[in-house]
């Protein structure tokens, strides 16, 4: 599961989020929704930790960490967070000079210790997951960038999280090649994988998710099932937000 209590993030004087209580149970999905420079991928970064929270906790799986100004947790403390968590970056970030099949074996070998024959037979049954296994020899200079998110899915994957991050997966790719990698994630939701997405797509996350949240200003100004958040929205500034998606 995942939990979060008082969750503040600053850079200088800038409040990014402010106070952020979240829960989601082991197997659900939470789209992330807002407009630019609502806090949407601090928070999401604030998850595995790329981000220290500032004041707070944050509960992942079997960790919980709590957070103070000035007070520097320990590298262990944090890694035992990151183990948690799967990240899926908006630009793919595969190593380029190894092969689809290096990139999900690399982290296998040296964070867990795997031998390379086992951590390659994960590879390639991951592989074939995402529907990638005659690619497991390219590299990603030979790849669309809707197979290179495909890829670095599986990558995350590897490690066997028990929460997948995604900040805005689709992005970077053209339209035609969006749809390929909407079906890998709505795959691994039909599977029960707990999953927290940063999307700009709207009709995605209605279709996915369990759980929406509408950011804005470091706050959540509105939450609930997708039915809940997209049709019948509570709050004034979700209603703003989601007429002028309309438009």
């Amino acid at each position: 599961m995942i939990k979060l209590q008082g969750l503040h993030k600053a850079y200088g004087k800038h409040q990014v989020l402010k106070g952020i209580d979240l829960e989601l149970p082991k197997g659900k999905v939470l789209a992330i929704i807002g407009p630019s420079g609502s806090g949407k991928t601090t928070l999401l970064r604030c998850l595995n930790l790329l981000e220290v929270p500032d004041k707070g906790a944050v509960q992942l799986g079997s960790v919980s960490l709590s957070f103070q100004e000035g007070v520097k947790l320990p590298f262990k403390d944090v890694l035992s967070l990151r183990k948690q968590s799967g990240m899926v970056f908006q630009s793919f970030n595969l190593f380029p000079h190894m092969t689809a099949l290096e990139n999900i074996v690399e982290a296998q070998v040296t964070v867990q210790k795997k031998s390379k024959h086992a951590a390659q037979l994960r590879a390639r049954s991951l592989l074939e997951k995402v529907g990638l296994a005659d690619k497991a020899d390219s590299y990603p200079n030979r790849l669309s960038g809707g197979q290179q998110q495909r890829v670095a899915i599986a990558r995350a994957m590897a490690l066997e999280p028990e929460v997948l991050l995604f900040d805005e997966p689709t992005s970077a790719l053209d339209p035609e090649l969006v749809e390929e990698v909407l079906k890998v994630i709505k795959q691994l939701a039909a599977e029960g994988m707990t999953m927290v997405i940063v999307t700009h797509l709207m009709r995605f996350a209605a279709e996915v998710a369990d759980h929406v949240i509408l950011m804005d200003d470091g706050h959540i100004v509105e939450e609930g099932a997708p039915q809940e958040v997209f049709r019948q929205p509570k709050s004034s500034r979700a209603v703003q937000f989601l007429s002028r998606l309309a438009e």
